[in-house]
């Protein structure tokens, strides 16, 4: 049975289990949300290191666990271009600080009979999945996990169809995450559209991020897919747009944001990162 290790080093997330449980339970200390909602199907979540965006991702995790059910979680990551096929994680379970998570073996290669997909390296270090790893163990114990990265093209619709439709036959009751962060401005990501300064970040919050989210909200896929590749407003659009298909194809009619707010909030800095947590 193959094991998949942890590959982001101390800084993304905690090492240990007692020190991970702190972060997540001081994330939600506090914390209620105003969104009403009777059942949920999945949800969208940043992917940043646990200080920037972490306390956005568990809220989203939270109110998953309490409104919503799963024998499965599939997570889309992305950091993947429109031509590339999806990626899909092979072995048999991912190390955590909660302990292992279990992949749905069976369902994979159920699966990969049906779209074209590669075998994500492990050696990738891409941070989109493993960023989510340790809250996803936390708040669904029991749950067997599929991870697969999804490319920022219309590809990531057949994707999140096939999957909802495999679910279907196969009577497994799922909740489908999508790993993206938003706009990237400033200096260090070579975008400055609108200079630097607060009118930059006015920017960012109220026009350039907002658009995307509007397209989440409205589950408009195609309308998501082009905001982002026209406007550079999410780094992994793909696995939102999966996310939100998954999400359609079990009974989700719109999505519902839980909160916003960019990295300059919690380091003010030129350069900084949008992020969103919407649930379905």
């Amino acid at each position: 049975m193959s094991r998949r290790s942890r590959t982001l080093p101390r800084g993304w997330y905690p090492v240990d289990k007692k020190e991970c449980q702190r972060e997540i339970e001081n994330f939600l200390e506090g914390w209620s949300t105003s969104v009403s909602l009777k059942v949920v199907r999945g949800g969208i979540v940043p992917h940043a290191g646990w200080y920037f965006s972490g306390k956005l991702a568990a809220r989203v995790f939270h109110l998953l666990k309490s409104k919503g059910k799963a024998d499965l979680i599939v997570l889309y990551g992305g950091h993947l271009g429109p031509e590339d096929p999806p990626r899909m994680v092979m072995e048999s379970s991912w190390e955590t600080p909660f302990g292992d998570m279990e992949m749905d073996s069976e369902f994979v290669r159920t699966l990969m009979k049906r779209i074209e997909v590669k075998t994500e390296s492990p050696a990738s270090g891409d941070n989109t999945m493993e960023i989510q790893l340790p809250m996803i163990k936390y708040f669904f114990p029991d749950a067997k996990l599929l991870a697969i990265r999804s490319p920022s093209s219309l590809k990531a619709e057949t994707l999140g169809e096939e999957v909802a439709r495999l679910a279907n036959e196969k009577g497994v009751t799922i909740l489908a995450i999508g790993s993206t962060d938003l706009t990237h401005y400033g200096p260090n990501y070579g975008f400055v559209r609108k200079g630097i300064g607060p009118s930059a970040l006015k920017w960012v919050r109220n026009e350039n991020d907002r658009g995307f989210i509007d397209c989440a909200l409205r589950m408009d896929t195609k309308g998501l897919i082009r905001h982002a590749e026209e406007n550079d407003s999410a780094c992994s659009a793909g696995a939102a747009a999966s996310a939100m298909v998954t999400c359609r194809a079990i009974g989700s009619e719109k999505g519902n944001l839980i909160d916003y707010y960019t990295s300059y909030d919690i380091m003010p800095d030129d350069s900084f990162v949008g992020y969103a947590g919407i649930v379905y």
